[in-house]
């Protein structure tokens, strides 16, 4: 037999202010690849094409695309702890002792 965490509150106790719902994340993830396109193309455009200026910029660019890498990931992974663990069953007898 399974049932919730004990330690996960009932739906009317929750926080919800914590979560963020897979809608807004599939919104700031596609913002962020936006922002990360255009900041990549209007780098390139501005740059004058000497040798020189380009390695500058694709070094910035590299810089900033593992910067979005990690907001990206921040983004996919903004689910509280609490969240998981709702989501997870756990036997009834394994439950603690109160």
């Amino acid at each position: 037999m399974t049932a919730k965490h004990p330690e996960v509150p009932p739906d009317g106790e929750r926080d919800h202010g914590l979560l963020i719902s897979e809608e807004r994340q599939r919104d700031l993830l596609s913002q962020l690849v936006e922002v990360e396109h255009e900041i990549h193309r209007v780098t390139l455009d501005a740059a004058c094409d000497t040798p020189a200026n380009r390695a500058a910029v694709e070094a910035h660019l590299a810089e900033f695309t593992e910067l979005a890498r990690r907001a990206r990931r921040a983004v996919r992974n903004a689910v509280t702890v609490e969240e998981r663990i709702a989501h997870l069953d756990f036997d009834v007898d394994d439950q603690p002792e109160r």
